[in-house]
């Protein structure tokens, strides 16, 4: 009887301890605290068998290399033999990681093309496996080498200094005029406005490439006039694969162009949008299966991540090792202190399911120890304060 009772106050302290752990406020660890069976609890993606294609951001920059005129992802989904073209208004607002909300025109200027490939597939929740960039001249050379192509719109387009880029109605357009078409900014036009003239260019080269697949070979091959590739591009095999791929596929009546979700951010052209996120989910689903994450993620991974050691743009390694794994930064900034010395992972939810969204995290970043938010509730489901041991030496 004794022993019970003694047992049983052993017990009560333990409880009272634990509860008085939990509410000192801040983060607690819970690593040895959660069950054994969630130790056991599948890993994301285990068993699962990912769809096959290729995925590439490809940027339009303007004249000084500041800033993204046109944005589009090119796909092909080998598992549906199908292939998509996604076209993104680049003055939509995302977090770039690293820096802050910004629109993905801003984040060519803040970081580069692959800044840019990185905030877009961090928007989108899937992961690219390249980047290409072309600026107005670059398009001149790409154009140039694909002939003259048909163009259509509804009215007479005149650019900022009245000269006339295309008539209305259907016009044949070349070289310099065709590239013009693509990247010029109208007075009073508004982005979703373009992107069908976009859409009409990127058609007729890959009907062009369809006809002729070694002009693939041609414009990988082009130079500006400092000595640098036309088409800049991360991974020229992935670039020439997916331009010969959705030319294929537009020739098969198996090519789609489709626009990224959208809504105004306010009123006029200038104004800027934010991703419908519902739509959105549904056409990445549907159009970019191959680029979305392997398999079924089994926890809440919207991300927040706080600069804990002081490094300049560390936020953007730690995106660049999340992409992939269906992770969406939502909000990054700098931490209470440059002092941690320890990567800290901090769930907002105690779930198994969370603790493995928690677990693929650290072996993503190969650093940090998991804990759990005193206070359940945040606009994020997991926060990562980057410490001194990120990136882990080696």
């Amino acid at each position: 009887m004794r022993r019970r009772r003694l047992l049983g106050v052993l017990l009560v302290a333990l409880v009272v301890a634990v509860t008085a752990w939990l509410a000192t406020g801040g983060v607690d660890q819970i690593r040895d605290l959660l069950p054994e069976e969630a130790e056991a609890a599948p890993q994301p993606g285990d068993g699962a068998v990912p769809a096959e294609g290729a995925s590439l951001a490809l940027v339009t920059v303007d004249d000084t290399g500041a800033s993204a005129r046109r944005l589009m992802v090119l796909a092909t989904d080998e598992e549906r033999g199908a292939a998509t073209a996604l076209l993104v208004p680049t003055a939509t607002v995302a977090d770039i990681p690293g820096h802050g909300t910004f629109t993905l025109a801003e984040a060519h200027g803040l970081g580069g093309a692959d800044l840019t490939r990185l905030s877009l597939g961090n928007l989108l929740g899937v992961s690219l496996d390249g980047v290409a960039a072309i600026d107005p001249a670059g398009w001149e050379q790409v154009l140039g080498e694909a002939g003259p192509l048909e163009v259509t719109t509804p009215r007479a387009l005149v650019d900022a200094d009245g000269e006339v880029v295309a008539e209305a109605g259907t016009s044949v357009l070349e070289g310099a005029a065709l590239a013009r078409y693509l990247t010029s900014v109208l007075p009073g036009e508004g982005e979703l406005e373009a992107l069908p003239r976009v859409q009409q260019v990127l058609a007729g080269l890959l009907d062009a490439v369809a006809e002729d697949p070694d002009l693939v070979d041609r414009l990988l091959a082009l130079e500006a006039v400092d000595g640098t590739p036309t088409v800049a591009t991360s991974d020229p095999a992935l670039f020439a694969e997916l331009l010969r791929g959705l030319a294929t596929a537009r020739a098969e009546e198996r090519f789609t162009a489709v626009t990224l979700p959208v809504e105004p951010l306010g009123s006029g052209a200038e104004a800027g949008y934010r991703v419908d996120a519902a739509r959105a989910a549904d056409v990445v689903a549907e159009q970019l299966p191959g680029a979305l994450p392997d398999g079924e993620a089994t926890g809440a991974r919207d991300v927040q991540i706080l600069n804990g050691n002081g490094v300049p743009r560390i936020g953007l390694e730690v995106t660049e090792r999340l992409s992939g794994g269906g992770y969406r930064v939502v909000l990054s900034g700098n931490a209470d202190r440059f002092t941690y010395d320890t990567t800290r992972i901090v769930l907002h939810d105690s779930s198994p399911e969370q603790l493995q969204v928690g677990r693929d995290v650290q072996r993503r970043l190969g650093v940090g120890e998991l804990e759990l938010a005193a206070t359940p509730g945040s606009v994020v489901d997991i926060t990562i304060v980057v410490g001194a041991d990120f990136p882990p030496a080696g």
